[in-house]
């Protein structure tokens, strides 16, 4: 099975290599925005959106007015057009088109409303968030501890693990006053075949904010509510933001407000504190998930509405279901597991887990404080979260186990061989039509859609 693989490593620039990385990225920043600048006025005039052979030609001409931009390699700048298009199609979907009507509704501001109203739609790249990015689809090498990259020349990156697999891409991302690279690699892996449904150890998961998870085998995985034990310093770092002011500058002849050197200085610290507190809930993330996939042949979760729970929830509540990072955590448990040959199977996000008793199925409200499930039919009495589990498990299975009947027919044979053995005896038939064919080889199980 082939699959595509992401490694991600820390750069080590010098001075020079430093410079020529900023500039580079300055200038895939600044063609994108001259690029919907382009095509946002394209739309205004044409009522449609300028085509991607439109994009290349318009990338001709900005290089042309702005030389500087010819220090840059091709192809990180041509791979916008690409990608502009994508996001100017995606803006015109019928669920972009809903949810801005959703946010537009929802505003109550002028600045909720001017938010709403380019929602789904691109957007310009600020200079002063310090998250350039430089992608590199060809004309790049990797050589033990250091890559090469056209116009730009061998960068050192802390190797902390064994790259596998062919290189598809490489991308050059900012973040702060650090940079990293990620390369995409395509690699074999073993086709393992999934344990038997009936042998294996499948775990119900209930995702929740008190504890991260509670799992139907009564183990419990506490919450480590990264952003909690750094919003204090965290909100002291941002009030001494706020006062840093900025200043006006004269830019070829024009008065324009930049950011001072000591607001600089600040944003960098708030921009550290925020990679610290996602760095340490990837970091549990990853290490929770592993050893899940060494202990479990199979996980069972249910499907959350994440955007319409923040939406509902007061902030309190918002920001503790925004640091438990639910979809991070079931996006990477899906793909290991399709690694490691694990069952994963979502449920539906309307079934009531919460509300429904795993021992009777009796249905029953609760609310979110009330931590234990009493049922008044068959006295069953537990924890909330560990009878949602046990129905999140029970509802998985029964899923599995349609699924794997679908696969298999009555007489245990999969669908494939079936197939192969009926076409068989339709040219026996054809060859030797005189021949009566054995009872037992007529006596098969009906393959349906032949």
């Amino acid at each position: 099975m082939k699959i595509i693989k992401t490694y991600k490593f820390r750069l080590n620039p010098d001075e020079k290599t430093l410079t020529l990385l900023k500039q580079h990225g300055g200038n895939s920043r600044f063609l994108w925005n001259q690029l919907v600048d382009f095509s946002s006025k394209y739309n205004e005039e044409n009522k449609k959106f300028p085509n991607q052979i439109l994009l290349q030609k318009e990338i001709i001409r900005i290089k042309k007015d702005n030389e500087f931009l010819k220090i840059s390699h091709s192809q990180p700048l041509q791979i916008h057009a690409q990608r502009l298009v994508k996001t100017n199609l995606r803006s015109i979907t019928k669920e972009t088109i809903n949810l801005r009507k959703q946010k537009i509704a929802k505003a109550k501001t002028k600045k909720q409303m001017a938010k709403a109203l380019n929602f789904g739609k691109p957007k310009f790249k600020s200079k002063h968030n310090n998250s350039d990015s430089i992608f590199y689809p060809q004309n790049f090498k990797i050589k033990r501890s250091r890559i090469f990259l056209a116009k730009i020349g061998y960068i050192s990156f802390i190797k902390h693990r064994k790259i596998e697999g062919k290189p598809l891409s490489l991308i050059i991302t900012q973040d702060g006053e650090q940079w990293y690279c990620s390369t995409s690699c395509e690699l074999k892996i073993k086709d393992i075949p999934k344990i038997n449904l009936d042998k294996a150890n499948i775990v119900g998961i209930d995702l929740g904010t008190k504890s991260f998870a509670t799992l139907s085998d009564d183990t419990v995985i506490e919450n480590p509510r990264t952003l909690r034990k750094h919003l204090k310093k965290l909100k002291r770092e941002q009030k001494i933001l706020s006062k840093r002011q900025f200043v006006e500058k004269q830019i070829n002849g024009k008065a324009v407000k930049t950011s001072s050197s000591n607001r600089t200085k600040q944003r960098i610290k708030v921009q550290k504190i925020h990679r610290k507190i996602r760095n340490i809930r990837n970091d549990f993330l990853h290490k929770t998930t592993h050893d899940m996939i060494n202990k479990y042949d199979g996980f069972s979760l249910e499907t959350l509405d994440i955007k319409n729970m923040v939406s509902e929830g007061s902030k309190g509540l918002n920001r503790s279901i925004s640091d438990v990072s639910w979809y991070q955590f079931c996006r990477i448990l899906e793909y290991k597991s399709a690694w490691n040959a694990k069952h994963f199977v979502k449920i539906d996000k309307y079934f009531p887990s919460t509300q429904k008793c795993s021992k009777c199925n009796n249905l029953m409200s609760m609310e979110l404080k009330n931590r234990i499930y009493d049922c008044h039919i068959c006295g069953n009495y537990m924890d909330r979260d560990k009878n949602a589990s046990l129905n999140i498990l029970n509802e998985g299975l029964n899923i599995l186990h349609t699924l794997a009947t679908k696969e298999i027919y009555a007489c245990g044979q999969p669908a494939n061989q079936a197939g192969k053995l009926v076409l068989n005896l339709k040219t026996k038939r054809s060859k030797k039509s005189s021949k009566k064919l054995d009872s037992e080889q007529i006596k098969l199980c009906s393959v349906p859609n032949l």
